[in-house]
Protein backbone atom coordinates (compact mmCIF):
# COMPACT_ATOMS: atom_id res chain seq x y z
CA UNK A 1 0.00 0.00 0.00
CA UNK A 2 2.71 2.63 0.87
CA UNK A 3 4.25 2.25 -2.61
CA UNK A 4 0.82 3.50 -3.72
CA UNK A 5 0.61 6.63 -1.32
CA UNK A 6 3.93 7.20 -2.82
CA UNK A 7 3.41 7.16 -6.51
CA UNK A 8 0.14 8.79 -5.76
CA UNK A 9 2.60 12.05 -3.86
CA UNK A 10 4.81 11.85 -7.06
CA UNK A 11 2.22 12.25 -9.18
CA UNK A 12 0.97 15.50 -7.58
CA UNK A 13 3.93 17.09 -6.98
CA UNK A 14 6.24 16.69 -10.12
CA UNK A 15 3.62 18.62 -11.97
CA UNK A 16 4.03 21.39 -9.02
CA UNK A 17 7.59 21.55 -9.01
CA UNK A 18 7.98 21.81 -13.12
CA UNK A 19 5.66 25.00 -12.27
CA UNK A 20 8.23 26.47 -9.56
CA UNK A 21 11.48 25.35 -11.69
CA UNK A 22 10.32 27.48 -14.54
CA UNK A 23 9.76 30.95 -12.20
CA UNK A 24 13.12 33.08 -12.08
CA UNK A 25 15.19 33.35 -8.77
CA UNK A 26 13.63 36.00 -6.01
CA UNK A 27 10.35 35.84 -8.45
CA UNK A 28 11.28 38.47 -10.77
CA UNK A 29 10.16 38.23 -14.37
CA UNK A 30 13.15 37.32 -16.91
CA UNK A 31 12.73 37.90 -20.50
CA UNK A 32 13.41 34.90 -23.01
CA UNK A 33 16.52 34.80 -25.04
CA UNK A 34 15.90 36.54 -28.03
CA UNK A 35 15.10 34.36 -31.01
CA UNK A 36 18.55 35.76 -33.28
CA UNK A 37 21.71 34.03 -33.03
CA UNK A 38 24.18 35.92 -31.11
CA UNK A 39 27.07 36.91 -33.99
CA UNK A 40 30.35 38.04 -32.47
CA UNK A 41 32.04 41.11 -34.15
CA UNK A 42 35.49 40.06 -33.53
CA UNK A 43 35.27 36.95 -35.41
CA UNK A 44 32.61 38.18 -38.00
CA UNK A 45 32.19 41.67 -38.21
CA UNK A 46 30.74 41.56 -41.75
CA UNK A 47 28.01 39.09 -41.05
CA UNK A 48 27.62 41.33 -37.67
CA UNK A 49 27.11 44.42 -39.36
CA UNK A 50 24.46 42.82 -41.93
CA UNK A 51 22.22 41.28 -39.14
CA UNK A 52 22.69 44.56 -37.31
CA UNK A 53 21.01 46.15 -40.24
CA UNK A 54 18.30 43.80 -40.94
CA UNK A 55 17.04 44.14 -37.76
CA UNK A 56 17.00 47.76 -38.06
CA UNK A 57 15.25 47.63 -41.28
CA UNK A 58 12.64 44.65 -39.86
CA UNK A 59 11.97 47.34 -36.51
CA UNK A 60 11.86 50.62 -39.21
CA UNK A 61 8.90 48.12 -41.14
CA UNK A 62 7.28 47.77 -38.01
CA UNK A 63 7.02 51.24 -37.14
CA UNK A 64 5.56 52.54 -41.35
CA UNK A 65 3.23 50.07 -40.63
CA UNK A 66 1.94 51.69 -37.67
CA UNK A 67 2.66 54.85 -39.09
CA UNK A 68 0.17 53.92 -42.37
CA UNK A 69 -2.63 52.45 -39.77
CA UNK A 70 -2.91 55.80 -37.84
CA UNK A 71 -3.02 57.68 -40.77
CA UNK A 72 -5.68 55.39 -42.35
CA UNK A 73 -7.61 55.33 -39.29
CA UNK A 74 -7.34 59.01 -38.29
CA UNK A 75 -10.51 60.05 -39.86
CA UNK A 76 -13.38 58.91 -37.17
CA UNK A 77 -15.88 60.68 -39.03
CA UNK A 78 -19.34 58.93 -39.34
CA UNK A 79 -22.96 58.95 -40.38
CA UNK A 80 -24.18 56.37 -37.58
CA UNK A 81 -22.68 53.91 -35.47
CA UNK A 82 -22.70 51.09 -37.87
CA UNK A 83 -19.87 52.64 -39.30
CA UNK A 84 -17.59 52.47 -36.20
CA UNK A 85 -15.51 49.73 -35.45
CA UNK A 86 -13.62 48.77 -32.60
CA UNK A 87 -10.44 46.77 -33.49
CA UNK A 88 -7.48 45.99 -31.97
CA UNK A 89 -3.71 47.53 -32.14
CA UNK A 90 -0.35 45.81 -31.88
CA UNK A 91 0.77 43.18 -29.80
CA UNK A 92 1.81 42.76 -25.93
CA UNK A 93 4.71 40.55 -25.40
CA UNK A 94 2.48 38.22 -22.99
CA UNK A 95 -0.15 38.20 -25.86
CA UNK A 96 -3.41 40.27 -26.52
CA UNK A 97 -3.41 43.76 -28.28
CA UNK A 98 -1.53 46.40 -26.60
CA UNK A 99 -4.64 48.61 -27.20
CA UNK A 100 -7.73 49.27 -29.02
CA UNK A 101 -8.94 51.85 -31.49
CA UNK A 102 -12.20 53.12 -32.41
CA UNK A 103 -12.43 53.03 -36.80
CA UNK A 104 -14.77 54.96 -38.79
CA UNK A 105 -15.39 52.66 -42.09
CA UNK A 106 -17.48 55.40 -44.14
CA UNK A 107 -15.65 55.80 -47.45
CA UNK A 108 -13.07 53.13 -46.91
CA UNK A 109 -12.42 49.84 -48.24
CA UNK A 110 -12.94 47.93 -44.86
CA UNK A 111 -11.16 45.06 -46.14
CA UNK A 112 -8.11 46.50 -47.15
CA UNK A 113 -7.92 48.29 -44.19
CA UNK A 114 -8.64 44.81 -41.65
CA UNK A 115 -5.58 43.02 -43.29
CA UNK A 116 -3.74 46.74 -43.03
CA UNK A 117 -4.14 46.09 -39.48
CA UNK A 118 -3.61 42.78 -39.22
CA UNK A 119 0.23 43.18 -40.78
CA UNK A 120 0.88 46.09 -38.40
CA UNK A 121 -0.59 43.62 -35.72
CA UNK A 122 1.28 40.39 -36.80
CA UNK A 123 4.82 42.86 -37.44
CA UNK A 124 4.15 43.93 -33.40
CA UNK A 125 4.02 40.39 -32.65
CA UNK A 126 7.21 39.05 -34.33
CA UNK A 127 8.81 42.25 -32.78
CA UNK A 128 8.39 41.02 -29.72
CA UNK A 129 9.39 38.05 -30.38
CA UNK A 130 12.43 38.82 -32.03
CA UNK A 131 13.93 41.53 -29.23
CA UNK A 132 12.66 38.99 -26.28
CA UNK A 133 10.27 41.59 -25.12
CA UNK A 134 8.07 41.68 -21.78
CA UNK A 135 5.07 43.14 -21.02
CA UNK A 136 2.71 43.66 -17.44
CA UNK A 137 0.72 40.98 -19.06
CA UNK A 138 -2.31 42.98 -18.36
CA UNK A 139 -5.52 42.37 -20.06
CA UNK A 140 -6.96 45.30 -22.02
CA UNK A 141 -10.32 45.06 -21.76
CA UNK A 142 -12.34 45.82 -25.55
CA UNK A 143 -14.03 48.76 -25.01
CA UNK A 144 -17.67 49.82 -26.79
CA UNK A 145 -17.76 52.64 -29.45
CA UNK A 146 -20.24 55.30 -29.28
CA UNK A 147 -21.05 58.03 -32.59
CA UNK A 148 -20.29 61.37 -30.67
CA UNK A 149 -20.66 64.52 -32.39
CA UNK A 150 -20.56 62.80 -36.13
CA UNK A 151 -17.22 60.80 -35.00
CA UNK A 152 -16.44 57.38 -33.42
CA UNK A 153 -15.12 57.78 -30.09
CA UNK A 154 -14.22 54.39 -27.32
CA UNK A 155 -15.98 54.46 -24.26
CA UNK A 156 -14.11 52.82 -21.33
CA UNK A 157 -16.28 51.28 -19.01
CA UNK A 158 -15.39 52.33 -15.41
CA UNK A 159 -15.50 49.68 -13.28
CA UNK A 160 -15.59 50.12 -9.25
Amino acid sequence: MQPIKTLAYLLMVLPLSACLQSTAVNNERTAPAPLVEKIDPQTDPIKAVNALKQQQVDLTDVAALRAEVLRLTRDKTADNVQQCLVLPLGHKPCGGPAEYIAVSIKGKDEGSLLQKISAYNQAAEAENLQRGLISNCAMVEKPSVQLINGKCELVVAVTE
